[in-house]
């Protein structure tokens, strides 16, 4: 009989001590799930803020910017959310749709117009490179003009080295007055789309006179269709008018009056 009442209470004290074991992992479990998560707003404080150069080279971080009603066909333009200015191909066309204009004082319409759309960062930048722009645009017609290149060039009287010769020192006068950082923006497409004929059109001239180039062949495209040949000796010869057509043929010819420190 002594042996029979000790053992319930062995296990008496058995079933307690599991009681406490599961109790103490509910009570855990209960702690751990009632532990309150940081919300959205502390979590964003805690991480590290972007850089301004990252906030400018990143596109989800840019502030666009839109075109007041009045002012027409001028794009909308971008700030970063320090309220710097981006410059892209939106910017280059806000500068075109003014100073390509053939009113007088198209110089005084773009500078009232980033007055009113730009933040004061954004704009000191905005003003300085219009102007910069506006002189890179009165050089470039002058250097171009002493080359005596016409614009209304035909496929038999393209002088390609020529040609070269001025898209060499146009791209200097860019860098010089704008910057790299705009010619990046701006120009770097044509540039590559010009690169591409300049090659071309050497190797095609090369092909007809049976003469080897130096370096790598261009790999000239032909079509068995001579109407798809033409239409791509066009294509071509477009794009070398354009690289040597002045500003003031966009205007009608009447040069710009006026600057944006009046």
């Amino acid at each position: 009989m002594r042996v029979r009442t000790e053992a319930p209470r062995d296990r008496r004290g058995l079933y307690l001590s599991a009681a406490a074991v599961l109790a103490a992992v509910v009570g855990l479990s209960i702690g751990v799930m009632t532990t309150r998560l940081p919300d959205s707003k502390s979590a964003a404080a805690a991480e590290p803020r972007a850089s301004a150069a990252a906030v400018t080279s990143s596109a989800p971080n840019r502030t666009p910017i839109t075109t007041s009603a009045g002012v027409g066909d001028a794009p909308a333009l971008t700030i970063t959310e320090q309220q710097t200015l981006v410059v892209d191909t939106a910017l280059l066309n806000v500068f075109n749709t003014f100073l390509l204009k053939p009113e007088q004082d198209r110089a005084g319409q773009l500078k009232a117009y980033l007055e009113s759309t730009l933040p004061p960062p954004a704009l000191a930048d905005a003003l300085q490179l219009a102007e910069r722009y506006q002189a890179y645009m009165q050089a470039h017609d002058a250097l171009l003009a002493a080359q005596h290149l016409s614009s209304d060039m035909q496929p038999a009287t393209v002088d390609i080295e020529r040609i070269a010769i001025w898209r060499e020192q146009r791209d200097r006068l860019r860098q010089r007055l704008l910057g790299d950082r705009a010619v990046q923006a701006w120009y770097q497409n044509d540039d590559a789309q010009l690169d591409q004929v300049l090659q071309e059109w050497r190797q095609r001239a090369a092909d007809a006179q049976g003469v080897n180039l130096q370096g790598e062949r261009y790999p000239v495209p032909h079509w068995r269709d001579p109407e798809q040949e033409a239409r791509h000796q066009e294509y071509m010869v477009g794009v070398l008018r354009g690289v040597v057509r002045r500003y003031a043929m966009r205007w009608g010819g009447r040069e710009a009056k006026g600057t944006l420190q009046e």
